[in-house]
């Protein structure tokens, strides 16, 4: 009588039965051992333990936005600009230093010097070699053009 060949499928299903079987025999001998309380016990604790890791993560974030909203209003005075730098939202007249603020650094800048002016055009979101999802053009550290490329 000929094998048959066991195809990776099968062989992944039957390892993963030997785990799941391994798993079971484990936990029976523990619930023999100590009983039902106990492994309960340490699954609601690592159950609280994990939400309250989530719910202290999320105070942070929301504490670090709190003080970022206070540092943007005290440097610049104008809710209008701290809001729209929080919703990272850009205009034409944004400053440099709000740009900074609401996208951070630009991946790259291209500068040309006028006679009576800087041009700085500002990349951000790369999709290419050279390519880039959004262009800003500053003049004298000023926005005064956006360019949003859509796929």
């Amino acid at each position: 009588m000929a094998r048959r060949k066991v195809s990776k499928l099968e062989s992944a299903f039957i390892g993963l039965a030997i785990v799941v079987a391994g798993v079971g025999w484990i936990v029976s001998k523990i619930l023999d051992t100590v009983g039902p309380v106990v492994p309960v016990v340490v699954i609601a604790l690592v159950i609280v333990g994990a939400v309250w890791f989530k719910y202290s993560e999320k105070q942070k974030q929301l504490e670090n936005q709190r003080r970022r909203i206070e540092y943007l209003r005290a440097k610049y005075g104008d809710e209008a600009a701290v809001d729209c730098i929080m919703r990272r939202i850009l205009w034409k007249g944004e400053t440099a230093q709000q740009l900074i603020d609401s996208l951070g650094n630009p991946l790259s800048v291209d500068i040309k010097m006028m006679a009576t002016r800087k041009r700085e055009v500002w990349k951000y979101q790369q999709i290419g070699r050279g390519r880039y999802a959004l262009r800003i053009t500053l003049d004298n550290d000023v926005v005064i053009e956006i360019d949003h490329k859509t796929s």
